[in-house]
């Protein structure tokens, strides 16, 4: 077990208290401190890894199995105005209003970059919200809130409804619509089964190969040219619980475990991969409908196209004024053997969180070149906040920058090929756009490795 006693965190708003029976994680802002986590000593030592402690005032840890690194500094107690998970929530709208603007101010990233003048805005919602406000108009107000934004990792759910900081609303219509899925979340596991179905009899003549619950598939698209697509990047494990899940675990034990299995089946799965691909003279990667999950999964595949070890990106989280330290993360060489001949990575605004960052993982290394069109551009992990009435919603405090130092926020990342992916009333030609130029590209073997 770690040192007992409370530890606030450097950056993502946290409390950890740690005794001999076990751990409690709150979200805390200047005026409030809310329990959302609670397990045993021994679901700790299952969640987390204790990465160093510099002296009896510092403590820093990571996930299991997870890249970030996460540094807390001694407490001498707990906040005041501390809310327990077994205490009665309560429903005063004004009490809720007022967390959620405070952990907005404390700790998202890019009100700049997104335009809004986050205090005026929330002046405004607290003239029309009172402690006689009903849940609808507090649940109204606050999407009015966030809705600004345009950043996708900004999410309000009441546990019944849950809404969106939406910017790709229409295309994200235009596939569900044309792909005939039961809802737009592409890590939804029934919806994975109708897109598996789409890519093979368009790309793979009915003939290619899945593996990863319907994640990964591959096959020969054309003589010496071979096609991988990866969906999600997360749920690949041939457990129950991969197969089902359309989210990732909340819980950090659950969390450490579900990553463990999901890394054991991607090695697993890419020495399929490549041993029926990896005599190709070039390869078409198709994350444009990838949704996310992992970074350390996309980091697993971006191993198998690697010819050594490279700096993929940087992350930092912002903490008050200012941000926490710089951590590097890399890329290297995965499995018995890598392709390092080209490789053309085909993304689009669809491509989002995890998708992102592994199109900017990729796009370090020599042979690859991107088509299609920008990522989604949300690259900060979503960080979750507990609201006092028991809603949930969710941030981006954090700065991915790519090995050359570029921040893709918002925008994406760039392709070096632009070519359109979603046409609403040509939907199967447009998809086919990017798959087409880079099979041209790949048949007289070019690798464009000038960066925009």
């Amino acid at each position: 077990m770690s040192p007992e006693g409370i530890w606030k965190s450097r950056g993502y708003g946290w409390v950890l208290q740690l005794d001999a029976g076990g751990y409690a994680l709150f979200d805390v802002t200047p005026g409030a401190c809310i329990e959302f986590e609670r397990g045993t000593a021994e679901e700790f030592e299952a969640g987390f890894k204790i990465l160093d402690r510099d002296h009896e005032n510092h403590l820093g840890l990571c996930v299991r199995n997870d890249i970030t690194r996460y540094d807390f500094d001694r407490q001498a107690t707990l906040p005041a105005h501390t809310l327990y998970l077994d205490e009665d929530r309560g429903s005063d709208p004004e009490e809720t209003l007022d967390f959620f603007c405070d952990v907005f101010e404390q700790d998202y990233a890019f009100f700049d970059l997104r335009g809004v003048a986050w205090n005026e805005a929330c002046a405004i919602a607290r003239s029309n919200i009172d402690s006689e406000s009903t849940p609808e108009a507090l649940f109204s107000e606050l999407h009015a809130l966030i809705n600004p934004l345009g950043d996708n990792h900004v999410v309000l759910s009441n546990g019944k409804r849950l809404v969106c900081s939406e910017s790709i609303g229409e295309i994200k219509a235009i596939i569900q619509d044309k792909l005939g899925l039961r809802n737009a979340s592409i890590g939804d596991p029934e919806n994975i089964a109708r897109i598996r179905t789409f890519i093979n009899h368009e790309f793979l003549n009915s003939e290619g190969s899945s593996a990863g619950n319907g994640v990964v598939n591959w096959g020969m698209i054309a003589p010496d040219v071979a096609y991988l697509n990866v969906l999600k990047l997360f749920g690949l494990a041939d457990t129950e619980e991969a197969r089902t899940a359309t989210d990732l675990p909340p819980l950090r034990a659950d969390h450490a475990r579900f990553l463990r299995d999901d890394l054991d089946a991607i090695e697993v799965i890419m020495d399929r991969v490549m041993a029926d691909l990896g005599q190709a003279s070039s390869i078409i990667l198709d994350v444009r409908l990838n949704g996310g999950g992992f970074d350390n999964l996309g980091m697993a595949i971006a191993g198998r196209f690697a010819e050594r070890k490279h700096l993929a990106f940087t992350k930092q989280a912002r903490h008050g004024s200012g941000v926490t330290p710089r951590q590097e993360f890399f890329v290297e060489p995965k499995g018995d053997i890598q392709f390092t001949r080209p490789v053309y990575v085909l993304t689009s605004a669809r491509t989002a969180s995890a998708g992102d960052i592994f199109a900017m993982c990729m796009r370090n290394l020599p042979n690859v070149t991107l088509v299609g069109q920008r990522s989604t551009g949300i690259l900060s992990d979503n960080l979750k906040k507990h609201l006092p009435n028991g809603w949930v919603t969710s941030i981006s405090n954090e700065f991915y920058c790519s090995a050359d130092g570029k921040l893709f926020e918002g925008p994406g990342v760039p392709v070096d090929v632009e070519t359109p992916v979603f046409l609403k009333e040509e939907f199967r030609a447009g998809y086919h756009i990017a798959v087409d130029k880079a099979l041209e590209l790949a048949m007289g073997n070019e690798t464009i490795v000038q960066r925009r």
